[in-house]
C-alpha cells in the first residue's frame, strides 16, 4: 500500500474529487496531524449553494428509497449505458415533486390492495358457513317482513337445538321457520326465521344459552342476513380480479421506473460521496491537499491518469509510512483464482493488520488436506463429489438471489468441491471404498490401515501438528525480519528452537535417541529459556507451553477419521447382519448417508478450528482497515455540476 498526498489548485478542487471518483483507485483518509506542521491547514467549508444541494440531494435519496419499498424488481435488468447528469436538474423542486405525484399513487394502489385482501380473508373465514348455508339461502330469499339470524352449534352439542326450538316456539307463539345444515364434521349450521316484533326476545334467549350467533362484517352489518350473505359470495368472486388489476397496474410502474430510480439513487449515492469527501480535504487559501493510500500496483496507473487530465495543475507526492501509524493502514487483500474461493472462512474474522499477513492462501493448502485425511474414503468422496457438482450446477443457473448470497454459496461449493477430490485421494491411499468394500474389489492401504494402525495415524496427526504450528511460527519470523522487529524476531526463533529442544528431550526420554542428547537438551533449555523471558516476558513463556497444546490438539485428526472408519464398519455390518441383499443395501445406505453428512460438517468445522486457534495464532494480528476506495456507485455516469 502507498502513502500518498494530492495537491492542487483550489480552483480545480471539485474537478479533481470527481476525476478520482470515477478513478475508484483512492482511499481517501484525514489528514495526520504530524502532516499539518508549519502549513496553516484548514477544513474546506461548503458553499451555501453546495450546502443546499446537498440537503436536497439527500432529501430526494430519502424519498426514491422509500419508493423502492414500493415498487416490484423487474425480472430482466435494464441494460446500463454511459450517461451524464446535470446536478441542478436531479435536485430540482420539480424533481421531487414528480416523485411525490408517483409516491401517491404508489402508495394508494398498496393502500386498495392491502384492504381487498384484508376483506377476501376474511370473507374467506366465512366460506364454510356461506358454502354450508347456500341452499338455504336460495329457499328463503323470498321472505319478507322477516328477521334471519345464523348460528353455528357443535355437533356435540346438538340436543340443544329441539330445546331451542321450544322456547322459540314460546316467544314467537309459533311464528318462526327453523333450517338446518351440516356444515362438516364438528358443527351444524341453523338459520332461524321469526317476524321482527320477536326479535328481542330470540336474541335475548340466544344470549342467555351462549349459543354463537354468526356476527357478520362489519361492512354487512346494517344488511339482512340473507343479502348479506349474497352479498359477500359476490365480493369474494370480485376480489380476487380487482386484486389482479392493481397488481398489474404495479407491474407496469414498476417496470417504467424501478430502475430508473435504482440509477438515480446511486447517482445521489454518488453526488453526496463526493459532498462528504470535502470533510477530509484541507488546504489554504489558494490549494487544497488531499490524503489518502492507493495498492503500490495502482499507483503509476493514478499518477498516469492525473497527469494526463491535470497536467501540472495537480501533484501527487508518495510519502513513507512511518511505524506508528502501521494501524492505520488500509489492508487489500487480493487472492489467485484458485484461493479465492476460501476467503469466505476469513470474513468471520476481522481483516489483519498492514503488517500482519493474509492466511487465505495456506487455509486454502491445508484445509481440504486435514477434510480429506478425517474423512478419508473414496466412496464418501465420490459422494461429495455429485452433490457439490450438482448444487454448483443449479446455483449457477438461478438468477433470482442477489449476488452476494450467490458468490458465497458458489465459493462454499468450490472448497468442497475440491474437498471431496482430496477425499477420493485420502480414500485410496487408506484402501477404504465406503468402509471395508475396497477390499472385496481390490483396494488395499498404500500408506496405513486407519482402523488397524491407530498408533501410526495418530503419530501421523501429531507430526501434521508440529508442521503446521511449526510453519506458523517461521511465517511469524519472516514477517518480523521483513519489519525490522528485533524483539519478535529473538522471540520467535527462541520460540521454535525451544520447541526442537523439548521434542529433542521428549525423544531422548522416550529411548527413541542416545542418552547423550539428553545434556545437549538441557544446555539449550537454560540457554533459550531466559532469552525467551528477556525477549517476550512471561506471556512469551505461556505462549510456549500453549504451542505444545496446539500440537496435542492435532490428534483430533486421527480421532475424527477413526470414528468415521468405525461408522462405515457399522453400516456395512449391519447391512449383512439382516440376510436380505434388498435390506441390507437400504440399511447400509442409510447409515453411510448419515456418516456422510456428519463428514461433511464434522471435519469442516475441527479443520477450520485448527487453522484459526492452532495456526492462526502464531502470525495473525487482526484489528485492520479493509482497503474501501472512492468509488462510484453507479460507473458510466458523470456528474455535471455546472450548465
Amino acid at each position: 500500500m502507498s502513502k500518498i498526498q494530492i495537491i492542487g489548485s483550489r480552483r480545480i478542487m471539485e474537478e479533481i474529487i470527481e476525476f478520482l471518483h470515477s478513478l475508484s483507485m483512492l482511499h481517501v483518509d484525514i489528514i495526520p496531524e504530524d502532516m499539518r506542521e508549519g502549513i496553516s491547514y484548514h477544513i474546506i467549508p461548503l458553499q451555501r449553494d453546495e450546502i443546499a444541494i446537498k440537503e436536497r440531494a439527500e432529501k430526494i435519496l430519502k424519498k426514491l428509497k422509500d419508493l423502492m419499498l414500493l415498487l416490484y424488481q423487474p425480472s430482466a435488468a435494464v441494460e446500463s449505458r454511459e450517461k451524464k447528469f446535470i446536478v441542478t436538474n436531479i435536485v430540482s423542486e420539480g424533481m421531487l415533486s414528480d416523485y411525490n405525484i408517483l409516491e401517491v399513487k404508489l402508495r394508494d394502489l398498496h393502500k386498495r390492495r392491502a384492504e381487498l385482501a384484508e376483506r377476501l380473508s376474511l370473507l374467506e373465514r366465512y366460506e364454510r358457513i356461506l358454502k354450508g348455508l347456500a341452499p338455504l339461502i336460495s329457499k328463503l330469499s323470498g321472505f319478507k317482513n322477516i328477521e334471519s339470524t345464523g348460528l353455528i352449534i357443535d355437533r356435540d352439542k346438538s340436543g340443544v337445538i329441539p330445546l331451542m326450538e321450544v322456547e322459540i316456539s314460546r316467544i314467537t307463539e309459533g311464528g318462526y321457520q327453523i333450517f338446518k345444515r351440516e356444515l362438516d364434521e364438528k358443527s351444524i349450521g341453523v338459520i332461524l326465521t321469526y317476524q321482527k316484533d320477536y326479535d328481542e326476545g330470540v336474541r335475548g334467549l340466544l344470549s342467555e344459552e351462549g349459543i354463537s350467533e354468526i356476527k357478520l362484517p362489519a361492512d354487512y352489518a346494517g344488511l339482512p342476513f340473507f343479502d348479506a350473505l349474497k352479498e359477500m359470495v359476490r365480493k369474494k368472486e370480485e376480489i380476487p380480479k380487482e386484486i389482479t388489476d392493481i397488481e398489474t397496474e404495479l407491474n407496469r410502474l414498476s417496470d417504467e421506473w424501478y430502475w430508473k430510480i435504482e440509477e438515480l439513487i446511486d447517482v445521489l449515492k454518488d453526488l453526496i460521496d463526493e459532498f462528504k469527501t470535502l470533510d477530509y480535504c484541507t488546504g489554504t487559501k489558494y490549494c487544497f491537499f488531499i490524503f489518502g493510500w492507493v495498492p503500490k500496483s495502482y499507483l503509476p496507473k493514478l499518477s498516469n491518469a492525473i497527469k494526463e487530465r491535470f497536467d501540472d495543475k495537480v501533484v501527487i507526492r508518495e510519502l513513507e509510512i512511518m511505524e506508528d501509524e502501521i494501524e492505520r493502514v488500509p489492508v487489500s487483500i487480493k487472492n489467485p483464482k484458485l484461493v479465492k474461493p476460501f476467503e469466505v472462512f476469513m470474513r468471520v474474522l476481522p481483516p489483519p493488520r498492514y503488517d500482519s499477513i493474509d492466511p487465505t492462501p495456506f487455509l486454502a493448502i491445508f484445509f481440504p488436506v486435514f477434510f480429506g485425511l478425517i474423512l478419508g474414503d473414496m466412496g464418501h468422496g465420490l459422494v461429495i463429489l455429485i452433490i457439490v457438482t450438482l448444487l454448483y450446477l443449479k446455483f449457477k443457473a438461478r438468477g433470482e438471489q442477489s449476488e452476494s448470497k450467490k458468490n458465497v454459496i458458489q465459493d462454499l461449493l468450490k472448497v468442497f468441491f475440491l474437498c471431496s477430490i482430496y477425499t477420493i485421494i485420502f480414500g485410496f491411499l487408506f484402501g477404504e471404498f465406503f468402509g471395508e468394500l475396497g477390499e472385496r474389489f481390490g483396494i488395499h492401504p498404500i500408506i496405513l490401515n486407519r482402523g488397524r494402525a491407530i498408533k501410526g495415524f495418530l503419530i501421523l496427526a501429531v507430526g501434521i501438528g508440529v508442521g503446521h504450528v511449526l510453519l506458523g511460527f517461521i511465517i511469524s519470523l519472516i514477517n518480523s525480519i521483513r519489519w525490522h522487529k528485533g524483539r519478535e524476531i529473538i522471540g520467535t526463533f527462541s520460540s521454535v528452537a525451544m520447541l526442537f529442544t523439548l521434542f529433542l528431550l521428549i525423544a531422548t526420554l522416550s529411548g527413541y535417541l542416545p542418552k547423550g542428547f539428553l545434556s545437549v537438551g538441557i544446555i539449550l533449555t537454560i540457554i533459550l529459556f531466559p532469552i525467551i523471558l528477556l525477549s517476550e516476558g512471561i506471556i512469551g513463556a505461556i505462549e510456549l507451553i500453549k504451542s505444545i497444546g496446539n500440537i496435542l490438539s492435532y490428534a483430533r485428526l486421527m480421532a475424527l477419521g477413526v470414528a468415521s472408519v468405525m461408522m462405515t464398519l457399522v453400516a456395512n455390518k449391519l447391512g449383512e447382519m439382516t440376510g436380505n441383499i434388498v435390506l441390507g443395501i437400504i440399511v447400509a445406505s442409510v447409515i453411510h448417508a448419515l456418516n456422510i453428512t456428519i463428514g461433511i460438517f464434522s471435519p469442516a468445522i475441527q479443520s477450520l478450528r485448527l487453522h484459526y486457534v492452532e495456526f492462526f495464532s502464531k502470525f495473525y494480528k487482526p484489528g485492520g482497515r479493509k482497503y474501501a476506495p472512492f468509488k462510484k456507485t453507479r460507473g458510466g455516469v458523470r456528474l455535471w455540476r455546472r450548465l
